[in-house]
């Protein structure tokens, strides 16, 4: 064997085992539900594919064919996850009216006010969620009142205020704690058109710890129970602090509730400027006689998050 040969195989047994190993961290996703460590690795699933198949080019590219299929078959477990976000259809509404929804984590110490407001007013949103709204926040965003002056602030000092702005009356509203940190979700009931709309807006904790993991997942399924029987259209936006494909998710989609994502292409919308760890934790998920015309991310305004929004058919 030449040196040149016994370099290639080293080099293809290294990038084999690699891929195994970071083949077997996406897999420990299944275990979401029984230890909260294992449904963090649920979230990065771009970062899985980007990775398998830059193994399985590096195997080619070492002309070791044969074990390329075993980045291969690692690269079929985030394909599988993220295809239906490029081949979902979605189904058009009765109604072709139509209602622009914007949610957008501020970032409790951003400070770029004027900036946030002046993209807000060029988005000219029906119904605009803000996370994080603090007092200063409260402030800033006053000047949006003058497209949509049906508005509840529930500012706080630290990352857990709400704020929501609508250009239709809000006609019931409630504000609903979590065990763990106080207010994390916001109910309202629109009037639009004569017909009646629920929309949520909801923040839980950051799974950060076993605590804060369990909240989180309390405050979602709570959300499911509350909308499982809901028979008006619906409308949830916010900062979810999961990724579609963390089982703390699987509530709401199994109450019929459906990411506007869906069909639109991948699009991280938390630390977007580091691949390494970008993941989608911000969604605008649809029930009822629903449908997405367009969905999008914002530009960067000063937070950690990035802006979305939603162009509803209902």
């Amino acid at each position: 064997m030449s040196c040149a040969e016994g370099r290639r195989q080293r080099g293809c047994r290294t990038v084999v085992l690699l891929s195994t190993l970071g083949g077997g961290v996406s897999v420990l996703g299944i275990g979401g539900g029984v230890w909260w460590g294992f449904d963090l690795c649920n979230h990065f699933q771009m970062q899985y594919l980007v990775f398998q198949a830059l193994c399985v080019v590096a195997v080619l590219g070492l002309r070791r064919f044969r074990w390329a299929l075993v980045p291969a078959l690692w690269l079929c477990v985030p394909v599988l996850k993220l295809a239906p976000y490029y081949t979902a259809a979605t189904a058009e509404s009765p109604w072709p009216r139509h209602l622009k929804v914007l949610s957008f984590n501020v970032l409790h110490k951003n400070k770029r006010y004027a900036d946030t407001v002046s993209w807000v007013q060029a988005t000219d949103p029906d119904i605009a969620f803000f996370p994080e709204a603090t007092k200063a926040w409260e402030a800033g965003l006053a000047p949006l009142k003058a497209t949509m002056p049906h508005s509840i602030v529930h500012a706080r000092w630290d990352n857990f205020g709400l704020a929501v702005f609508s250009k239709h009356p809000i006609v019931e509203q409630s504000l609903v704690p979590s065990t763990a940190v106080g207010v994390v979700m916001l109910q309202v009931t629109l009037e639009i058109d004569g017909r009646r709309v629920v929309f949520v807006g909801v923040h839980p904790a950051s799974p950060l710890s076993a605590a804060y993991s369990r909240d989180r997942d309390e405050v979602l399924q709570d959300l499911a129970k509350r909308l499982n029987h809901e028979t008006r259209p619906m409308i949830v936006a916010g900062d979810f602090n999961a990724t579609p494909w963390s089982h703390a998710m699987q509530p709401l989609f199994d109450a019929d509730l459906r990411d506007t994502m869906l069909g639109r292409g991948f699009s991280a919308t938390w630390r977007r400027g580091l691949p390494l760890v970008a993941i989608p934790i911000d969604h605008i998920l649809v029930g009822g006689r629903i449908s997405t015309a367009k969905r999008w991310t914002g530009p960067d305004l000063g937070s950690d998050h990035r802006p979305i929004v939603a162009e509803l058919l209902w």
